[in-house]
């Protein structure tokens, strides 16, 4: 992902208008315009300052700032440093992929996309947790956490709740993005209104969640972000659901 995708990223699910991501730039000493922020997400022009870079995705409220300024560097670095990095980032994710084959049994074709899809940073940083006197070491949370953000899903040794990195902002500020969700596996005839159930809408691989409602024989999916879509179904076969949230811990 180039620095102006990250970017538009950020801003995307920030749901701020320009206007105000130069606000709160301002609050933080920052003074912009939306012209320049649209310039810089469009990438019509160069990645700015290393500051720069660290207040836009602070009024963003991203956690991503380190990956922001990083990309920024790596795009304005010499050629030979951008050789150095990339080379260094594919050795990385070839061997946090063979350390995962070697823990997970069920290997996910979405794992390892997403291995292999990883920015260099991501990947310079998750493999120096498996790193220890100059070689590589399993650990146990290593398989489990690259099936979370990869989208998968994990079950907790036998029972009946699984572990589920969060990657939608349907439920901010109640739940917000990037939390681990535990969610029970419920059948659908004993949901409550205003259960928050987790789901894969249609054929997309995001889990989402909503508030479930019963209302005329009509299922309503409903957002706490009132900019997120509301859903209105039939029946519960027009989507993949998955169970009830029973509890979150934010990713700090």
């Amino acid at each position: 992902m180039s620095y102006a995708e990250m970017l538009c990223d950020m801003i995307d699910r920030s749901k701020l208008s320009l206007r105000q991501i130069t606000k709160r730039c301002a609050d933080f000493g920052l003074s912009i315009t939306p012209s320049y922020v649209s310039q810089l997400k469009n990438g019509k022009l160069p990645p700015p300052s290393p500051e720069v870079s660290m207040i836009l995705a602070k009024a963003c409220e991203s956690k991503e700032q380190s990956k922001l300024i990083f990309q920024g560097y790596l795009e304005k670095a010499p050629d030979v440093i951008k050789e150095y990095m990339f080379a260094s980032s594919n050795l990385n994710k070839i061997m946090l992929e063979t350390l995962y084959k070697a823990q997970e049994s069920n290997v996910s074709d979405s794992a390892l996309a997403y291995l292999r899809e990883m920015d260099v940073l991501t990947a310079i940083e998750m493999s120096s947790k498996y790193m220890k006197d100059g070689g590589a070491e399993i650990e146990n949370d290593l398989a489990k956490r690259i099936t979370l953000e990869s989208g998968g899903i994990v079950k907790d040794n036998d029972s009946e709740i699984m572990t589920v990195f969060l990657g939608d902002n349907a439920m901010a500020p109640t739940i917000p993005i990037h939390s681990f969700l535990y969610i029970i596996r419920t059948r659908t005839d004993l949901l409550k209104d205003r259960d928050i159930i987790a789901f894969y809408p249609g054929n997309r691989k995001i889990l989402i969640l909503r508030r479930m409602y019963l209302v005329k024989e009509k299922i309503l999916l409903i957002p706490d972000d009132r900019t997120s879509e509301i859903l209105i179904l039939d029946s519960f076969d027009e989507i993949d659901y998955v169970g009830k949230v029973a509890s979150f811990k934010v990713d700090l």
